[in-house]
């Protein structure tokens, strides 16, 4: 259990050595539906980005639940340039049979994304993100990065949010970005 905390600690220090300027940028990654999507689909929307997975006991669902939060709080206009994606790095179990129903108990608005493994780290490295697959007896679990990144309506990562930030804190970095609030 150490080394798992360990490992966290780790992954969220490491957004100490790299600023969003450097990182982020394109890719496309697969829908439940099998559909091919890019950051660049979303042009026009401000993103929330996590990587996580669905046998994830208290991160992933803490953070998906605070996309819910935020799409309640934002007046309908702005919800709707609002994307929230939710990236499962566990593809062997995280099927379109597992994946769809997760995020849509959490919000139908959520879009889940994922790809092969090889895939998943090239994505999850543009993000200064990581994860490592660790056995526990006779299945595994997933250590991750657990924050949340804010992409501008330009495709840009402007912020890392650290896991806990209050859902107030990240509305008013979402809000900030919006067309109408603020110039990015």
């Amino acid at each position: 259990m150490r080394v798992g905390i360990a490992w966290l600690i780790l992954l969220g220090a490491s957004f100490a050595w790299a600023s969003p300027a450097t990182l982020g940028g394109d890719f496309t990654l697969r829908t439940t539906k099998n559909q091919e999507v890019s950051l660049s689909s979303f042009e026009g929307k401000v993103v929330l980005l996590y990587f996580g997975f669905t046998h994830c006991p208290d991160m992933c669902p803490t953070e998906l639940l605070q996309f819910k939060q935020v799409l309640a709080m934002l007046p309908a206009d702005q919800r709707a340039r609002v994307q929230p994606v939710f990236i499962s790095v566990d593809p062997k179990r995280d099927t379109a049979e597992v994946l769809d129903p997760y995020v849509g108990f959490f919000d139908k608005r959520i879009l889940a994304l994922t790809g092969s493994e090889a895939e998943l780290h090239k994505v999850a490295g543009q993000f200064g993100a990581h994860f490592r697959y660790v056995p526990t007896g006779s299945s595994y679990t997933v250590d991750h990065t657990v924050n949340m990144f804010l992409i501008n309506p330009r495709g840009k990562l402007v912020r890392i949010i650290p896991y806990g930030t209050p859902t107030e804190d990240v509305l008013k970095q979402v809000t900030a970005l919006l067309p109408d609030s603020a110039s990015e």
